[in-house]
């Protein structure tokens, strides 16, 4: 994703805890660091759009702290992208553990919102509801940053 919006002549970065990922991100010619969107993000405050795509908005389990943190990485009037899960399937956090044939990884905490769910989990945060599309099988969200 991060290739297609270089190539597409976004200014874009790509974020990840996992260093193959940003490897291969990189050998794509797109920008990308190895690094927890908790800690510093180059750019911060200035974003016009972050994008969970994949069901991110699950990372470390708390959907509401997620959010608060990539609403402060936005500009005035920014937007988040937001993959979700089909309306009707709620707002859910596991423990889970992700497995290859070579390698697992320990236990970690990823939350399940459901689009129908997404304007509760933002109540709070400094981020509203724009838009709500379905593609496919796919729900999508647009959240603006609120600047109330």
């Amino acid at each position: 994703m991060t290739e297609h919006l270089t190539r597409s002549g976004n200014a874009a970065l790509g974020i990840d805890v996992v260093p193959e990922a940003v490897r291969q991100t990189r050998a794509r010619g797109a920008a990308a660091l190895v690094r927890d969107v908790y800690d510093h993000v180059p750019g911060e405050g200035r974003w016009s759009t972050v994008l969970l795509a994949d069901g991110n908005v699950g990372i470390g389990g708390d959907p509401r702290r997620l959010l608060t943190r990539v609403a402060a990485l936005l500009a005035p009037g920014g937007r988040v992208v937001v993959d979700l899960a089909p309306p009707g399937s709620g707002l859910e956090t596991r423990r889970l553990r992700l497995r290859t044939s070579a390698v697992q990884s320990e236990l970690f905490a990823w939350s399940t919102v459901a689009a129908d769910q997404v304007g509760v989990v933002c109540a709070g945060v400094g981020l509203v509801v724009d838009r709500l599309e379905r593609f496919g099988d796919r729900w999508v969200a647009v959240l603006l940053k609120d600047g109330r």
